[in-house]
């Protein structure tokens, strides 16, 4: 399933602060952000109508259209973004989870997860990274994944105020 509709699932409606994180992760491309943002200022109309070689300037847009939006856009290392890479976390980790794969299928993904969208600490103990120099292959403990699950769907549903 593609990322966006992984998060969909998941987590639900994307924040500005998803769009932003998705997009710089790789997660999202400039259509998929062009389809999903909400709102009518004139930042947000030009970010809408970039196609072509316009579309070479497409971050800058995003970034004025968030801003006008909200006020400020996420960066890498703030509250905001931290919070938005955690949903993208979680809803990845999440189909990952629900697919019917072997165990070695569960490790190559959470391990394509770290390399894409990081790791916070709470997220350490799942996974045994491979080691390609020794052939050692990534192995990851199912119950630890679903353990990170569990309580990043509390913390959301205590942040939001319901189960989601």
């Amino acid at each position: 399933m593609p990322p966006l509709d992984t998060f969909l699932t998941f987590i639900g409606p994307l924040t500005w602060d998803d769009l932003v994180a998705g997009y710089d992760f790789g997660l999202l491309t400039s259509l998929e952000v062009q389809s999903q943002v909400a709102g009518e200022g004139p930042a947000l109309q030009r970010l809408r109508a970039l196609e072509g070689s316009a579309l070479l300037t497409f971050e800058a847009h995003l970034w004025a259209a968030c801003a006008e939006a909200q006020g400020v856009t996420p960066r890498p290392g703030s509250v905001r973004w931290a919070q938005a890479q955690d949903h993208w976390r979680e809803a990845l980790l999440r189909e990952a989870l629900a697919k019917d794969c072997t165990a070695s299928q569960l490790a190559e993904a959470v391990e394509r997860l770290y390399e894409q969208v990081g790791c916070p600490e709470d997220m350490l103990a799942m996974l045994r990274p491979s080691q390609v120099w020794s052939g050692t292959p990534a192995t990851v403990d199912p119950r630890a994944v679903k353990a990170f699950l569990d309580r990043a769907q509390s913390l959301r549903s205590r942040h939001f105020g319901s189960a989601s």
